[in-house]
């Protein structure tokens, strides 16, 4: 394993490991982490519908670069759909295609990421530095906002009645 994977490695394990209580509080189910790919899931279901949330997070050269944040359809197991992503009342949850969490978080954001990132002025270097990204520069911020708005009437769509 080189240098920089072992780094995003232990910098992911120590911050999961911070956030478990929290996670288990809200019943989050997290996944082991995949080491050799960089990537683990944060099952999560929103209090106001029941709906499930499959969050694929990618850390490669996490923290310098942004994790790519991926939305997974519980049913189809399909990446990166509409129908994978919860939809908001803001631009958080994006809904253009393909879909994404529009904040320095997510690498997704980014033009130089994607070809369809909305953000052209923003930089993956030092994201943790851009105003916008708010308390969310590391995955106790990112994993509980993005919770905070499956839970949150005013933030959140629901996608059925409970």
């Amino acid at each position: 394993m080189s240098v920089a994977k072992h780094i995003s490695l232990m910098k992911v394990r120590k911050e999961m490991e911070a956030l478990s209580e929290y996670a288990n509080k809200c019943g989050w189910l997290i996944s082991d982490i995949d080491e050799p790919n960089q990537t683990f899931t944060v099952t999560m279901k929103s209090p106001l519908d029941n709906e499930v949330y499959i969050l694929e997070v990618c850390f490669s050269d996490y923290p310098e670069l942004p994790p790519i944040l991926e939305f997974i359809d519980p049913t189809t197991g399909a990446k990166g759909t509409r129908n994978a992503y919860p939809s908001g009342t803001d631009s958080f949850f994006h809904k253009r295609q393909p879909p994404f969490i529009c904040n320095p978080c997510s690498r997704k954001a980014y033009r130089e990421f994607h070809p369809q990132g909305v953000h052209g002025n923003w930089k993956m270097i030092g994201w943790q530095e851009n105003a916008e990204a708010s308390s969310l520069i590391n995955f106790d911020g990112i994993l509980k906002a993005i919770y905070s708005r499956i839970s949150n009437e005013k933030k959140y769509e629901c996608q059925r009645m409970a």
